[in-house]
This record gives structure tokens, sequence and C-alpha cells, in this order.
């Protein structure tokens, strides 16, 4: 071989040597930042339903413990008597 083939086979092995290591760089960098960002995203995500979940048990515990909140049912039905029968109007009769 002469030098000049020579000379075009080291270039091209160099190009593709250093395209490899490009590659093989690029997609472990990509890698690591995607699963940073995976990670992330992972732990927004659980932030966000944290606190829906929160805020769900906090309604829920206040709606419970409500002394105020409104009831359709008659609290007298289940009384078979009258609790006013026997009152007298003019304790002076």
């Amino acid at each position: 071989m002469d030098q000049r083939t020579v000379k075009w086979v080291e270039v091209v092995v160099g190009i593709a040597i250093g395209l490899g290591a490009g590659y093989y760089y690029g997609l472990m960098m990509g890698t690591d930042k995607g699963v940073q960002q995976g990670i992330a995203q992972g732990i927004a995500q659980e932030k966000v339903s944290e606190n829906a979940r929160k805020a769900d048990a906090e309604k829920e515990a206040a709606q419970s413990l409500n002394p105020f909140q409104q009831n359709t049912s008659n609290p007298f039905d289940k009384s078979p008597t009258n609790p006013f029968k026997d009152v007298q109007v003019n304790p002076f009769q």
C-alpha cells in the first residue's frame, strides 16, 4: 500500500471511532439526564397526589366534625312520646 491509501484508511478509522465514541457518550449523558428527569417528574407527581389526598382527608375530617351540618332527618321521629304533653303553661292555675 502506498502512503496515500494508508492515510485515508487512518482518517476513515478515526472518524468511525470518533462517531462511535460520540454516540456512546451522547447515549450515556442522555440516559442520565432522562433518568434524573424521570425521577424529578415522579417526585412531582407524588407530591401533587399527596397534596390532593391531604386536602380530601382534611375536607372529610371537617365534615365529620361539623356539628352544624344540615341533617334532613327529624330527631324526634324515633321518640314514641310527646315530650311536651304534661307541660303546664300557667303555673298559677
